[in-house]
């Protein structure tokens, strides 16, 4: 995998029952309220591009091919989000700020400082700026064969806008653009690659994402939805930029005090040039599912006299199949973590 699928390939990780819209509803009292989502998880990952995020190390420093798939690491790591809201009740506006849940499935691991905005057709706009203050670790060089590779940091920011709840119905739409740094960008040093075949491996770029997606509720407890979303990254290497499609499917049942979350991805990315290691132009197929059980106040308990309390369970596999196996990439977790509302 290569720091350009970083966003995508993690996206449903943290999969919430809180993605049943988008966003959520602006609450008809004024003053603060937001959630704390803590917990801790096991992962089983494979990357050839990836070094570390929070301190948790991800990929193999030293590799022996660039023919062969990557090795799989497994690590225990935490997980911690949160969300604080300042709610307008009579202009129905509300300021947040927090790590969005939606951010930290994608390893964007960062802070979002937003506006929201209740129309009179109970529609919701948002417009927020995207900040990070955790970067992602990755490889100077990835290519480095036979001896330990040096990290370097990956960090963005960017915006987000927001159109939920469109004329009342469950129709969303959603722009995301993020800046991407590699502080010490190396790539094909260590091959002794020309100055211009190192540029096609450039990570530095941008990220454009436009989400789709639709909910319908049916008999009260049950409800799906279809989303899609095109992507383009663009890079400053040509070979590394890319773009592409995904579709996904949530299904979430409400069976209080139980709620189960399935979803299912499938999408493909294309590349612009020819990979100067490889001779040959990158390809993709992504496939992800996750399942999330959440269980509200459990066994009638009340932490710290709080009532809006809830556990849960989740599982998550990822598949990034490439037609180059070198950036091949496969994620396995499992999660166990306790949410709070106020």
């Amino acid at each position: 995998m290569n720091t350009a699928k970083i966003p995508l390939l993690i996206m449903v990780l943290f999969l919430s029952v809180s993605a049943a819209y988008a966003l959520d509803p602006i609450p008809q009292e004024p003053g603060f309220s937001g959630f704390v989502r803590a917990g801790a998880g096991v992962m089983n990952y494979k990357s050839n591009m990836v070094a570390g995020v929070l301190m948790v190390d991800l990929g193999d420093k030293t590799i022996d091919s660039l023919t062969d798939t990557p090795g799989s690491k497994t690590q225990g790591y935490p997980s911690l989000n949160y969300e604080l809201a300042w709610t307008f009740a009579d202009s129905r506006t509300q300021i947040t700020f927090g790590s969005q849940l939606e951010d930290v499935a994608r390893m964007e691991l960062g802070q979002q400082l937003a506006v929201k905005q209740e129309l009179p057709d109970k529609s919701i706009l948002s417009a927020g700026l995207l900040l990070t203050n955790i970067p992602t670790e990755v490889w100077k060089d990835p290519y480095v064969t036979g001896m330990p590779r040096d990290e370097s940091d990956r960090t963005s920011y960017g915006a987000r806008i927001v159109f939920d709840r469109i004329l009342g119905s469950g129709f969303e739409v959603k722009y995301s653009y993020r800046k991407i740094e590699i502080d010490d960008e190396q790539s094909g040093v260590f091959l002794g690659l020309s100055p211009d075949q190192r540029d096609l491996l450039r990570r530095d770029g941008n990220n454009h994402f436009i989400d789709l997606n639709y909910g319908m509720t049916f008999q009260q407890k049950h409800r799906i939805m279809p989303g899609i979303s095109y992507f383009k990254r663009h890079r400053d290497g040509d070979a590394m930029s890319n773009w592409g499609t995904t579709f996904q499917m949530t299904y979430i049942c409400f069976d209080n005090p139980v709620v189960l979350v399935l979803n299912g991805l499938i999408g493909m990315a294309d590349y612009d040039k020819t990979n100067p290691v490889f001779g040959k132009t990158q390809e993709d197929d992504l496939y992800s599912a996750n399942m999330q059980v959440v269980y509200r106040n459990p066994f009638g308990w009340k932490p710290f006299g709080h009532e809006n309390f809830s556990m849960y369970v989740t599982g998550s596999y990822l598949l990034n199949d490439a037609n180059i196996d070198f950036y091949d990439t496969e994620v396995f977790t499992g999660i166990v973590g306790a949410m709070f509302r106020f």
